[in-house]
């Protein structure tokens, strides 16, 4: 019994240390921010065309899309959306296969808005947490 014991607890011991070994080693997540300068005559399509389809389709070429905002810039409405990746590598291959996805290439002739553009300027930054940075999940 005591054996076993020993043995249970070694193997937990063994295990926290492997978990904390690839803690340590496994490279932090680089996230992307980007936001869209929206127009008010057109904001209710653009929405509609992200949430209904663009979303469902990056999902599906590996994004991991950790949250979305409707901001406001010198008073006008921006759409702001925080994106987790592995690594650049797989930002890029992802991106790529998004704007070459057939799909969403009929979705953005088909959701056209009469009133205004959809969307005009769009900025993008990619950031890595600091060393001192709270934990962020």
């Amino acid at each position: 019994m005591i054996r076993r014991r020993n043995l249970i607890l070694s193997l937990a011991l063994a295990i926290g240390t492997v978990r904390a070994a690839a803690a340590e080693t496994a490279p932090a997540p680089l996230y992307q921010l980007r936001a869209y300068q929206l127009f008010e005559p057109s904001k209710a399509v653009f929405h509609a065309r992200f949430r209904d389809h663009a979303m469902a389709i990056m999902r599906r070429h590996g994004f991991d899309i950790v949250a979305t905002w409707e901001a406001t810039r010198d008073g006008k409405p921006e759409f702001v959306y925080l994106l987790r990746w592995k690594d650049d590598a797989t930002m890029k291959a992802s991106w790529a296969a998004f704007r070459a996805d057939e799909e969403w290439s009929r979705i953005k002739r088909d959701t056209l808005s009469p009133d205004a553009p959809i969307m005009g300027e769009i900025e993008d930054r990619t950031m890595r947490l600091t060393d001192y940075s709270p934990p962020f999940h």
